[in-house]
């Protein structure tokens, strides 16, 4: 079967809603996995129903009736009947079903038996040979596509959706590890036997996901290391007394952790045979970024090219001032490229630095070939073509990617095999640990009144962070910046300067705010996650996360790093309106525990594995039936792979990841 359109009951309306979940070949169905399941293979007489009970029963409709409210509304009701007593039906707002169900009709329906009007009833029940007397499979839908759909076109066009299914493991891989068939894992994910199956049918599946984004990485990896580096660098003696001068002129000693972290980076920039493809992770205030300029140091001393990308302006702007302060007496060219701040690219010496947002990517003259080391800051927050911007080039440059996201270390077996993994973890010497706590709203009059006096009896500063930049119709709970900023410098601080930023505010004015609360102008900055990354300013120490269960941990974990950067004891304040026990019990967590690392695993373990690492990493996919918490799961798909490499060097991988993958692909990775 080529084509949706062949499959009776598929028009093109419903070709349309279809594509709106990714739904664009016959395949494309088998691998709609179910979300959840009911189990209404229970079949009972009448008589013996149990309240709370999911069961399937048999009768005759012996009345079914259309019943209107005063209030617009209707209900319906049917009675049915078996040899052994009766029992009622009830829908809401369905009078279509007067088509479906008649009086006199023997039909099976399944639900949920529970009282209503002190009878025992079954509230809003399925019905049909597709949806009674078996395990029932429940699908993400959308409009016009609902559960009760998918499982009759799926139900009868299985054995037809099922002919072009080919095995994509070898057999003696599938005895070895006791793995389901393909064919009957997709049989049994959609229309399971029993629990045993459906769960065997999982496991499939499941090591199949996970085992192909793992032959993807694997085969970067192999692309990855045909490349051979652009330039020669090297480290001579006087480059290294350049390079140990600049280190002891720190007004800091690096960490053990940082020492460790830059021999790997420098290993690997003067390998001659191969091209750096480093990740460079480190939780917030680690100091990932003086490991990053102390390569474009090495670069610059082997006169050539670096460029180091920032995902916005606040960060761009932010390493450019660091670079410029601690390179100050070296006579290195250092540019700064953002969407505000243009430049001619021609004017860059082959020795300079190269400091920018996204801007550069549309610049037109083409800067690939003369790039020696690439360095992408928070990558993950790029989008795709924006870091596909080199994949042209003939010869790739070394690349760092660096991350202040602690990754799980099942997110990196599964996601990141191509790449080499540096960890920065430790924090620098002598920092105080920021004080967290979950405010109550009977006392967030309190704390604003401490803050008040903390800033004016230290000289400190505040930051308070909003999700939104405008009020919300559908959420007005939420906090917005622009609310919030009239609301605090009118009633609660007009005794202080404010000031305020947020992503609709002109990138020139943003950089004038910054600077004026980098200055000590402002005494609080009312702003919305813009921060998140990037803004270090020691001077603050306070910070405060309005409707903080609107973020993931990790956001929050990122945004509590914008303080604790001085000598001051730091305090993070996270107030929510929610009521939910599972928002609150998250919050808790990050007031009791301060590793990044941590945080993330929590996160992952709390969330569904659909949505848990988009908050983390937006760059990675999203799984539809394994979880990246699942760790014997990972472990197996490894030992598959390695079982593959080593006694399989014919094994076609186009099997599992239908990747292209080519030096060209690389980067955009």
């Amino acid at each position: 079967m080529d084509s949706l359109s062949q499959i009776p009951g598929i028009g093109p309306k419903i070709l349309e809603k279809l594509n709106r979940l990714n739904i664009n070949h016959p395949k494309d169905l088998l691998y709609h996995f179910p979300s959840r399941y009911i189990d209404f293979s229970h079949s009972v007489k009448i008589n013996s129903v149990l309240e709370n009970e999911n069961i399937t029963i048999t009768g005759k409709v012996i009345d079914f009736k259309n019943i209107f409210t005063r209030n617009g509304k209707n209900i319906q009701k049917a009675i049915v009947s078996d040899d052994t007593g009766k029992i009622d039906l009830i829908w809401f707002n369905q009078p279509y079903l007067s088509k479906n169900i008649k009086a006199g009709d023997n039909l099976s329906f399944a639900g949920t038996v529970s009282l209503y009007l002190n009878k025992k009833t079954i509230i809003a029940p399925e019905y049909g040979q597709y949806n009674t007397g078996k395990i029932i499979s429940v699908y993400p839908e959308t409009s016009g596509l609902t559960s009760k759909w998918f499982r009759k076109i799926i139900q009868i066009q299985i054995n037809n959706l099922l002919k072009d299914i080919k095995e994509t493991l070898p057999s003696n891989l599938i005895k070895k590890f006791k793995l389901l068939d393909l064919k009957i894992s997709l049989l049994q994910i959609h229309c399971p036997t029993n629990p045993q199956f459906l769960e065997q049918a999982r496991t499939r599946l499941a090591t199949e996901e996970i085992l192909s984004l793992q032959i993807r990485s694997y085969l970067l990896k192999k692309e990855w290391q045909k490349n051979i580096p652009k330039t020669k660098l090297k480290v001579t003696k006087i480059i290294d007394k350049k390079i140990k001068d600049l280190i002891k002129s720190l007004p800091y000693k690096l960490t053990d952790s940082q020492d460790k972290v830059l021999a790997e980076i420098f290993t690997d920039l003067t390998n001659q045979k191969q091209v750096m493809n480093r990740l460079l992770q480190g939780d917030v205030g680690s100091g990932k970024t003086i490991i990053a300029l102390l390569a474009c140091y090495l670069t610059h001393l082997n006169n050539s090219l670096s460029v180091l990308i920032a995902p916005t302006e606040i960060l761009a702007n932010q390493h450019y001032q660091n670079f410029q302060e601690i390179l100050k007496n070296k006579d290195i060219p250092i540019f700064l490229l953002t969407g505000s701040k243009k430049i001619d690219l021609k004017k860059i010496p082959k020795n300079g630095i190269l400091i920018s947002t996204h801007a550069v990517i549309y610049q037109k003259l083409n800067l690939k070939n003369k790039i020696s080391l690439l360095i992408v800051d928070e990558q993950h927050k790029f989008g795709v073509k924006q870091r596909s911007f080199l994949n042209s080039s003939l010869k790739l440059p070394h690349c760092l990617t660096m991350t202040a996201t602690p990754i799980p270390r099942t997110i990196s077996l599964t996601l990141l095999g191509n790449l080499d993994i540096s960890i920065i973890d430790t924090l620098p010497q002598n920092r105080l640990q920021i004080k967290t706590f979950l405010v109550p709203d009977h006392k967030k009059t309190s704390c604003y009144k401490w803050i008040e006096t903390e800033i004016k009896k230290t000289g400190c500063q505040a930051f308070i962070v909003c999700p939104f930049i405008d009020i919300s119709e559908s959420m007005a709970s939420v906090k917005s910046a622009i609310q919030e900023f009239e609301h605090l410098s009118k009633e609660v601080f007009p005794n202080l300067k404010l000031g305020l930023i947020h992503g609709k505010i002109k990138s020139v004015d943003r950089e004038k705010i910054i600077k004026q609360f980098q200055d000590k102008q402002l005494d609080i900055l009312i702003t919305t996650p813009i921060i998140e990354v990037g803004v270090d300013i020691p001077n603050s120490s306070i910070i405060i996360i309005q409707s903080a269960d609107r973020f993931g941990l990790a956001a929050l974990h990122q945004l509590r790093g914008r303080v604790g950067r001085g000598h001051l004891q730091s305090y993070c304040y996270l107030f929510t309106e929610s009521n939910n026990q599972k928002a609150i019990d998250r919050l808790n967590f990050l007031e009791k525990n301060h590793n990044g690392l941590k945080i993330a695993e929590f996160d992952l373990k709390s969330r569904g594995p659909g949505e848990a690492f988009s908050t983390i990493q937006h760059g990675f996919p999203s799984l539809k039936i394994a979880s990246f918490s699942d760790t014997k799961l990972i472990s197996l798909s490894q030992e598959i792979l390695k079982e593959i490499i080593d006694n399989y060097p014919d094994y076609n991988f186009s099997q599992i990841t239908s990747e292209n993958i080519t030096a060209e692909s690389i980067i955009s990775n």
